[in-house]
């Protein structure tokens, strides 16, 4: 998608291919500059770090991790878009034709190697700065996070212009808003993300626009064939030793698709590195799966030398056409892709050592290796060598150079852990610490199983197919390479300690944590290497006996049944030397591990090969497993019962709210009668939280219990009743088994107790009486496969087919305030959800209780005197505060009271509102502004802070005025905001108390009942802290109002009102002696920070509106000789 421009040499977006770059960066070690490379190798480390590229003449950087590919460049905003809609953007996104990266613009780079995304990471391994993030790679391109933005180092360059190759630039993470910075923080240069800047350079390596299809490029992998012939470069294998592994040869036959066949060759430039080779341009020839360069050595010849021994003098080779002397003027570095000149399977090429002039050719093999047929001929530097020198490069495949690079990096880790463990076992000789690389070797070996994946099943044929094909010559490449050799030293490496505790003796505490992860996941990293290819499974025919004795170790036996499975199902051959100790290894795992499936998966291709039954192996098995016929699984297919119950939960106790009679109906909608050879299961009935748990492992024949299994629930199956696994046959007209239309009608009376049915309308001839009600009921169903089946709660949750019995009511009016109403399986042991299968165990109940009032007793309070004082004014200033309120509102002074007019006879003097009728009128009038009048009638937050009355609209026509007094500097102290919270609670109890003893009881719906209570009542009989948060609107305008209409307001409202309004606040050694300390010590279990925290603004906010007729309650006449709340108390009900 991008290139460079060679002529401008600015970055230019085209629709093409990509543009390959590396990131430089300069740091200061020691006062020396050095050059420095973003790297990553994406395979077992996510985390980026940083190639040295000053020493390139003496030490070749490693460029193939250093390159990234530019994958996307966009606009800061049309970024935003797409991450807002989140659309990936495609070619056509940036539009047609050719487009120029700008400073300001959004990029993607894609890790050449890996194909992951350069991001920006959450974790942190800076010692020092806290703030700064680890940048790396992740695997898609998902999020903010590997989005980066361009911006000018220079003050010449500005936003929007050009990107020019060369610039100094400054990138910006996205997401985090860091810079991507070079850091010694820790010690060690690293690269993170930090708020400190860092200067890169991006230099090109090549650009995808200029590419040319089929011919030779800088950084490509490919194979040297010797001319014509099936003959190509190589190494040899890794059993020959290593010492051969340093001499290249030529050699014939399966070599040729092998991975020690492959080469790349790497240009001494950095800067289009990648651009076309030419004649006689200088590169180095590097073996993959080794990191070697081939280099000539002053005494032993051509050798394939490590990397710091590959100095340019010895190792730089070029293409020559010919052989023949041609003065070549030195060609400059062109910058660009350059003109094609070498084509892959064309152009022969002779190779040319450039310092000393040999030329590349093989040695002439001896009269005894021509006669034994070899087929290798070693590859040495001649100063003429022979006529059939030339050779063809042919490029390998994407996927054989990723897996040897990938076996590169991997052998390498792999053989640095085999040697600080065999350190570890001399550790008393060698006095220095052994540093394990145990995150690392844990990252690469789960990355290598991903690695190594079988292809999923819903696939098409022809797609799994060659997902197969690939797997296994990935398979193949490791195997040649010594992977599974490498794995088992590993294995037995780790097999000399017994125990995790063992290892930390040697290698420490935090080792030892990691030890049996590691040596599960060796195990199955060597199951998926063998999986599914035959030739791999070979190899361990012969080391049967060493697999099997593994099993012992429990750690990983699970790893090892893996192994031993995949080897007995590719390897027929292994039948036949299966043995009796064999199998009963194999058995002995399921005393130990239980109902392990993967124990008989081995068992099971043990007795059958190609088709054809093994006997000898069958009677192994039937003669030890048999006597110890415990050990088998239950094959019969039996019913899962499931149980499912709504959130409805009933109870009752001395002084509950909580209704005693509850009826709900089930009604089948489907019933298949045999799913399994098991008759369907379909039962419904009541249940209890105090004991009814049905696991999936109990019942009859393992399916799972259901209602009436066990003695806390009781069900009817429309034969029988059930409890405690007991069925009671039971009459009832055309009895029959529950089916499709059939409606079951459940009732549950507390008060007896008792249970009982009904069948299509009809009762049943049987119940269940005097069981135990300690517990919390509720409506369930259990029912197997093949069952559909629906609640009938009532109203709007399912209305009924038949009237419900006389007395009792839907229990859909059982349900807590704000609660929605959801069917819920009472136990749910995993979840599945797109392909993930999670377990989960059971699930955990909330506590449900039913509300009992317990007020405290009050009744000994006697008031300060200081409150006795103010009680006139404070019953005046209420006064006061109401009128201007009804004022404000339109309220205008008459003689009798119109709501349509807005009359009202009590806007008068308060000193002239104690009549009787008046109280009564006021008293109505106080208790309907919340029940009944509109919004508007809510007195505006403004009113309730006016102390005073400018305006003459604020005179009525008898004179009357209102001037209430301006308390806007009182303050309750922290006990007083106690007292009154818990006087809040406990007037709430109180009137609760009352109501139940008159016989009301606790409902989620309005219930219209006679005028001497509000319509809502039975909602409010609830605990207040629910009440609060159940409804705002429900406590200020029906709960409040519905006090006032009671007798039930004396310790609640005279308590708050003297504290509140008190123009005098009282100490806090004087509150702390009176109520507050008992009514704490009572209440306190009932009352959270939440609730104290809520109830004082409800109630403030509506004493000022509501609470009018309360003054004039403590002046009424026939009361004078009465306390405040005695008068209030003996008030009756309008």
């Amino acid at each position: 998608m991008h290139r460079l421009n060679s002529v401008s040499h600015s970055v230019v977006v085209c629709g093409v291919q990509d543009d390959q770059v590396v990131l430089q960066c300069t740091a200061s070690v020691l006062k020396e500059q050095i050059k420095l490379c973003l790297s990553c190798e994406g395979f077992g480390n996510r985390l980026c770090f940083l190639e040295t590229t000053s020493n390139a003449q003496n030490v070749p950087p490693d460029l193939a991790i250093c390159t990234f590919i530019l994958e996307q460049s966009l606009s800061v905003r049309a970024l935003q878009e797409m991450l807002a809609n989140t659309v990936e953007m495609t070619e056509s996104s940036q539009g047609g034709g050719h487009r120029t990266l700008l400073y300001g613009h959004a990029i993607l780079l894609r890790h050449h190697h890996s194909g992951m995304y350069l991001s920006c990471l959450t974790t942190s391994r800076s010692l020092t700065d806290k703030l700064a993030f680890d940048v790396g790679l992740q695997e898609d391109s998902t999020g903010e996070a590997c989005w980066w933005t361009i911006h000018p180092a220079s003050k010449q360059r500005s936003e929007g212009e050009k990107v020019r190759v060369g610039d100094d630039l400054i990138l910006v993470s996205v997401s985090s808003e860091r810079y991507l910075h070079l850091s010694y923080a820790s010690g060690d240069l690293m690269v993170d993300a930090s708020f400190m800047q860092t200067l890169w350079n991006m230099n090109p390596i090549s650009s995808g626009c200029e590419l040319a299809e089929g011919f030779l490029t800088g950084g490509h992998v490919l194979r040297l064939f010797h001319g014509h012939m099936d003959e190509c470069l190589a190494i040899a294998t890794p059993e020959e030793g290593e010492e051969k592994r340093r001499m290249a040869h030529y050699e014939g036959g399966a070599v040729c698709s092998q991975a020690r066949s492959l080469w790349r060759l790497e240009p001494l430039r950095i800067s289009w590195s990648g651009s076309h080779m030419k004649w006689g341009q200088s590169f180095r020839i590097r073996h993959i799966t080794t990191g070697r360069y081939l280099c000539l050595d002053e005494e032993k010849g051509l050798l394939v030398v490590d990397p710091e021994k590959a100095n340019t003098k010895l190792s730089a080779f070029c293409f020559r056409v010919s052989k023949e002397k041609v003065e070549v003027a030195q060609k400059r570095d062109v910058e660009g892709m350059g003109i094609p000149e070498i084509k892959y399977g064309e152009s022969m090429c002779f190779v040319q050592h450039v310092s000393t002039g040999l030329w590349l050719t093989y040695a002439a093999l001896d009269a005894k290796a021509a006669r034994l047929g070899m087929m290798k001929r070693k590859v040495i530097l001649h100063q003429e060598g022979h006529m059939d020198d030339a050779l063809t490069v042919s490029r390998s495949q994407t996927e054989e150079s990723q897996a040897a690079r990938m076996i590169y990096s991997t052998t390498g880790l792999f053989r640095q852990f085999i040697k600080g463990l065999d350190s570890l076992s001399m550790k008393s000789k060698s006095p220095v610490a052994v540093s394990l690389p145990l995150e690392g070797v844990i990252l690469s070996l789960q990355d290598l199983i991903f690695y190594f994946r079988p292809p999923e099943e819903e696939l098409e044929h022809e797609e799994k197919q060659t997902k197969l094909r690939s797997l296994r010559n990935r398979q193949n490449l490791f195997q040649e390479e010594g992977m599974i050799t490498i794995v088992l030293e590993c294995i037995d490496r780790l097999n000399v300690y017994n125990t995790a505790a063992h290892f930390s003796e040697f290698a420490g505490e935090e080792a030892a944590e990691s030890w049996k992860e590691i040596v599960n996941l060796l195990y199955e990293l060597l199951a998926s290497l063998i999986r599914g290819n035959r030739s791999n499974c070979a190899l361990f025919c012969d080391n049967l006996d060493w697999l099997v004795s593994k099993l012992d170790r429990l750690e990983a036996s699970s790893g090892i049944l893996e192994v031993l499975y995949c080897v007995l199902i590719e390897s027929p051959e292994v039948l036949n030397i299966i043995q009796e100790n064999h199998i009963k290894s194999i058995i002995s795992l399921l005393d130990k591990h239980g109902r392990n499936h993967k124990v008989l998966d081995v068992l099971r291709s043990l007795c059958v090969c190609n088709g054809v039954a093994v006997r000898s192996n069958q009677n192994l098995i039937t003669e030890n497993l048999l006597p110890g016929r415990d050990l088998l699984l239950q094959t019969n297919i039996v019913n899962y019962v499931t149980s499912v119950r709504p959130n409805i939960f009933l109870g009752t106790c001395e002084g509950s709210t909580q209704y005693k009679k509850w009826y709900y109906e089930m009604m089948v909608d489907y019933v298949e009668p045999f799913v399994t050879a098991q008759a369907s299961h379909l039962r419904v009935g009541w249940a209890m939280t105090e004991g009814y748990s049905p696991y999936p492992g109990g019942g009859e024949g393992w399916g799972g219990n259901g209602v009436g299994d066990d003695l806390y629930s009781y069900g009817f199956d429309g034969l029988h009743l059930w409890s405690g696994t007991v069925a009671r046959q039971v009459a009832s007209p055309s009895a029959h088994t529950l089916a499709a239309d059939d409606v079951v009608s459940c009732c549950l009376d507390l008060s007896v107790p008792s249970i009982s049915f009904r069948i299509n309308g009809h009762p049943v001839q049987g119940m269940f009486e005097n069981f135990n009600v300690d517990g919390l009921f509720f409506p369930v169903i259990s029912f197997s496969a093949g069952v559909k089946a629906r609640f009938l709660l009532g109203g709007r949750h399912g209305d009924f087919k038949f009237m419900p019995p006389p007395g009792y009511a839907p229990c859909y009016e059982a349900l807590l305030p704000r609660e929605r109403m959801r069917i819920e399986p009472i136990k749910e042991y995993k979840h599945d959800f797109n392909g993930v299968r999670n377990l989960l165990g059971p699930t955990l109940s909330l506590t449900h209780t039913s509300f009992t009032p317990c007020p405290v007793d009050t009744v000994q309070i006697v008031l300060p005197p200081h409150l006795e004082r103010i009680r006139e004014k404070l019953a005046e200033n209420i006064h006061e505060l109401w009128a201007i309120t009804r004022i404000e509102q339109g309220w205008t002074y008459g003689t009798f009271r119109d709501d349509n007019k807005k009359l009202h006879p009590c806007l008068v003097d308060f000193q002239n509102t104690i009549g009787d009728s008046c109280l009564r009128v006021l008293f109505q009038d106080s208790a309907g502004a919340g029940l009944g009048e509109s919004q508007e009638n809510q007195a505006p937050q403004d009113v309730r802070r006016q102390r005073h009355c400018p305006s003459s609209s604020y005179v009525m026509s008898n004179g009357y005025k209102p001037a209430p007094l301006d308390l806007s500097h009182v303050k309750l102290t922290p006990n007083q905001n106690q007292l009154v919270e818990k006087l809040a609670e406990n007037g709430h109890n109180v009137w609760a108390r009352d109501r139940v003893r008159q016989g009301w009881t606790y409902s989620i719906v309005q219930v219209t009942v006679p005028s001497c209570l509000p319509t809502a009542l039975i909602k409010c009989l609830i605990s207040l802290s629910c009440l609060i948060f159940f409804s705002h609107i429900i406590f200020l305008n029906v709960y409040i109002p519905m006090l006032l209409r009671t007798s039930l307001i004396s310790e609640t409202l005279v308590w708050y009102l003297t504290t509140f309004w008190t123009r005098e606040p009282r100490k806090p050694t004087e509150t702390a002696s009176t109520t507050p300390s008992a009514l704490s010590s009572a209440t306190a279990t009932t009352s959270s920070l939440q609730t104290r925290r809520a109830v004082s603004p409800f109630i403030m906010s509506a004493l000022n509106v509501e609470w009018c007729a309360i003054p004039l309650i403590l002046q009424h006449p026939a009361n004078k000789t009465s306390l405040p709340c005695v008068a209030v108390c003996s008030w009756p009900r309008p």
